[in-house]
């Protein structure tokens, strides 16, 4: 649950005499502002903005590593070429690859495209991220939360784990249809290059927009959607297992242990649930 934590408003007389306790001033002896604090939930619209803000920040930092990736699947372990030979046959030839490991991508390509090169598909990343986690995250609480209300507001949730693991499916299918389009355009910015470095299919698109109503327009609607079966399925089970750890981990913290809700609670249960996710996902990505 989202919360912050805000200072209690001071209360005034008719006077105009502060009316509160002695406890509730600031400390004579250091000047410190002693009050009580109070803390407010997040709207569900603040949630969302924070949902989506946040991956969108990492994408910054983590674009450049996306990049690499992206072209080190698509020129496979090598580069065949066929060629006529005699008497009607084929030559196949294989070449070395263009990329040897992900150190040599990333070098490769700041030293021939620079910073741009390595930053390529940012925009749309960006998009992605926050479209899939608006509601991957920001309706996680409130579809849990209408299968297994609180008591009151802000109380860690005693809801079983099967209620968590279809909240989370849920929020991970919404997310991957929101996001398949971004990411096919996204893979496909990162794949073009020039001259020697360039692997696969190539696009000439100019820029988000460009990519998109050129897909659109030559190939339809629904390429933009292409793999997002598989896109749905790898969402649901990594978004399910992910986001039922985490919430059980910081409940079962709270609930039994007495742990307060602060950030290192938040890292150790990121933590946890990140390899958990890893662990259920891994076999879809190797398929």
């Amino acid at each position: 649950m989202n919360t912050f934590t805000t200072k209690s408003t001071p209360l005034l007389g008719g006077s105009g005499d502060n009316i509160l306790g002695p406890s509730d001033q600031a400390s004579p002896s250091t000047g410190l502002d002693t009050r009580p604090t109070t803390k407010r939930e997040l709207t569900q619209l603040e949630n969302f903005a924070v949902s989506a803000l946040a991956p969108s920040i990492a994408v910054l930092f983590t674009n450049p590593f996306d990049t690499v990736k992206v072209r080190l699947q698509l020129q496979g372990e090598f580069v065949k070429t066929r060629e006529p030979g005699r008497n009607g046959k084929e030559v196949v030839r294989v070449t070395e690859k263009v990329y040897k490991s992900s150190l040599d991508c990333l070098q490769k390509t700041f030293r021939h495209e620079g910073m741009r090169g390595l930053q390529k598909g940012l925009f749309p990343a960006i998009l992605k991220e926050s479209s899939k986690n608006i509601f991957r995250l920001g309706l996680y609480d409130p579809i849990l939360n209408a299968m297994h209300p609180l008591s009151y507001p802000g109380e860690a949730s005693t809801a079983p784990a099967w209620k968590r693991m279809i909240a989370g499916a849920t929020c991970g299918a919404m997310g991957a249809i929101s996001a398949n389009p971004f990411e096919l355009i996204k893979t496909r910015l990162q794949s073009h290059s020039t001259g020697a470095l360039a692997v696969g299919t190539q696009y000439s698109y100019t820029g988000t927009f460009s990519a998109l109503r050129t897909i659109v327009a030559t190939d339809g609607l629904m390429t933009l959607y292409r793999g997002s079966m598989i896109s749905i399925a790898r969402s649901m089970f990594g978004s399910a297992a992910n986001l039922t750890t985490y919430s059980l981990l910081k409940d079962h913290a709270r609930n039994q242990w007495g742990a307060q809700d602060g950030i290192m609670l938040d890292m150790m249960s990121s933590l946890v649930s990140a390899f958990v996710s890893v662990v259920v996902m891994n076999p879809m990505d190797v398929v």
